[in-house]
C-alpha cells in the first residue's frame, strides 16, 4: 500500500473520527428511541392486563370495551410494534455505519 503525506493522513484521521462519533451518535439516538417504544408497549399492555381483570370494576372494564378503548389499545401496540421493528432496522444500520468507520479509524491508523 502506498503511503500518503502526513498532513493528508491527519485530515483523513480527522473525517473519520468526525464519521464515527457521529455514528455513535445516531446509534445511541436510535438505542433511546427502541426502549422508549418498548416501555410504551409495556404499558399498553399493562393498561390491557388491567381491563381484563375479572370481577374488578367490572363497570369501568365493560365501558372501555363499549367505547372501543381496548380495540384503540390494541391497535395502538400494534403501530408501536411495527415502529419498533423498523427502529430496530435503523439500529441495526447504525451498528453497521459505526463498525465501517471504526474499520475505517483502523486502516488509516495503518498508514
Amino acid at each position: 500500500m502506498t503511503s500518503i503525506p502526513r498532513k493528508q493522513a491527519a485530515q483523513l484521521q480527522t473525517l473519520v473520527s468526525i464519521k464515527r462519533q457521529k455514528a455513535e451518535q445516531d446509534m445511541l439516538s436510535l438505542q433511546m428511541e427502541v426502549r422508549r417504544i418498548e416501555a410504551e408497549i409495556a404499558g399498553i399492555g399493562e393498561n390491557l392486563k388491567a381491563l381484563d381483570r375479572t370481577g374488578e370494576e367490572f363497570d369501568g372494564a365493560s365501558l372501555a370495551r363499549q367505547h372501543g378503548a381496548v380495540e384503540r389499545m390494541i391497535a395502538e401496540m400494534e403501530r408501536r410494534k411495527a415502529e419498533l421493528a423498523a427502529r430496530r432496522e435503523d439500529l441495526e444500520g447504525a451498528r453497521e455505519a459505526l463498525k465501517r468507520a471504526m474499520h475505517s479509524e483502523d486502516r488509516i491508523g495503518e498508514l
